[in-house]
């Protein structure tokens, strides 16, 4: 699915979903986060201020004590500022932006301030209060909120971004498994509609007059609904069946598989040769009987008109070689996968037989490779395990 890929109105809504719980939960979680930061660095400024504030403190008494020039703590444009005040306290000097103190506390801030309020045991110059005020912590409050706010902007855009970039890779193989299994059920309507259309076609012949030729031609529509109607149920039911092994001759199941599409082959002109002999295997009768089925309908399927089709059974080596369309070399792999399809024109097929055919060789642990080239043909090698 790429990402101009039109959503469907119920992806959307899953998608519109996922991202509003996504996002929400993960600004919630970012909130929290920056919260705590912050009061832990408002914590660390107060620590910093109350620190800087005593300092000032302890250079204005000194000041005071040696009658040093005071001025240069009145400076306007300083963000520390002074206050004096007597023992009744009125103010001496002060360049505060308030006059309101809270006398009663050490230190406190107010909305724009931090205050420092110091008591002095003995009194200078009838100074008894020195209050400082750190104007700055208020620009450093608004810079320290400011900066959480865009760097919760920023990561709410980057988890959101992140969000989509993840549900649209989620949507991805459920699209694409869609996509494949409409195509399939389409190419399954398909493949019925022919075997279908055909027997309601001689049925509809025989009510005026009986044809032996027709009759064949029923039967080999029937066993192509049978067969399509048993790929079909070995995919859905398969993991519910219970295999029962048993010893049988692979060359007699050979035989009634190349028995049993005859006709399908008699239809295009087709000559099956077969020599095959006896090897005795202990495995799922019903199992093999579909891996043989699969196999010699595909040699059929795609062979062309007129051709002969070779399958030879050599100790516990079972070939199938057909003289048809062939496969190209970058394909011979992926045609094993269910629902992939060299050919998407032309002969019929969904790809589902060759994903059966592998299925039961790996069940089995029997050893499958293909030879093919285009337009000549391929060879299938099945080497089945030796009791």
């Amino acid at each position: 699915m790429e990402w101009g890929t039109a959503l469907y109105h119920n992806e959307r809504h899953a998608l519109i979903r996922f991202l509003v719980i996504y996002i929400s939960s993960s600004v919630l979680m970012l909130g929290t986060i920056g919260f705590f930061y912050y009061k832990e660095k408002i914590a660390n400024i107060d620590r910093m201020c109350g620190l800087t504030l005593k300092s000032t403190v302890d250079q204005i008494k000194v000041s005071l004590m040696k009658h040093n020039n005071i001025d240069s703590f009145f400076q306007k444009e300083s963000d520390i500022r002074v206050g004096l005040f007597d023992k009744n306290r009125n103010l001496i000097r002060s360049n505060l932006t308030t006059k309101k103190i809270n006398f009663n506390q050490l230190n406190y801030n107010n909305n724009t301030s931090a205050f420092y309020v110091e008591e002095l045991v003995n009194p200078i110059d009838n100074v008894e209060f020195i209050v400082i005020e750190d104007s700055k912590l208020s620009t450093n409050m608004a810079n320290l909120k400011s900066l959480i706010w865009i760097m919760l902007f920023i990561a709410s855009i980057f988890v959101a971004f992140v969000g989509y970039f993840l549900s649209r890779l989620l949507l991805k193989p459920v699209k694409e498994n869609f996509a494949i299994l409409s195509r399939f059920m389409k190419d399954s309507a398909h493949e019925l509609n022919t075997p279908v259309t055909a027997l309601m076609m001689s049925a509809n012949y025989l009510k005026n007059s009986y044809d032996k030729e027709m009759v064949e031609h029923m039967l080999m529509s029937s066993k192509m609904i049978s067969e399509t109607y048993n790929s079909i149920a070995y995919l859905a039911f398969h993991e519910l069946d219970v295999e029962v092994k048993e010893e049988f001759d692979l060359a007699e199941e050979t035989y009634a598989s190349i028995k049993y599409f005859q006709e399908i082959a008699s239809n295009k002109n087709i000559t099956i040769n077969a020599e095959l002999n006896t090897f005795i295997v202990n495995m799922d009768k019903n199992s093999i009987r579909k891996l043989l089925n699969n196999l010699i309908s595909n040699a059929i399927k795609y062979s062309y008109n007129n051709k002969t089709i070779e399958i030879t059974l050599q100790e516990n080596i079972l070939t199938i070689k057909d003289e048809g369309q062939g496969i190209a070399k970058e394909d011979q792999k992926r045609i094993f996968k269910r629902y992939k399809r060299v050919n998407k024109k032309g002969t019929g097929g969904f790809g589902i037989g060759l994903d059966i055919v592998m299925g039961i060789c790996r069940a089995n642990k029997i050893e499958i490779s293909l030879e093919s080239e285009l337009k000549k043909g391929s060879l299938f090698r099945l080497v089945f395990p030796k009791s």
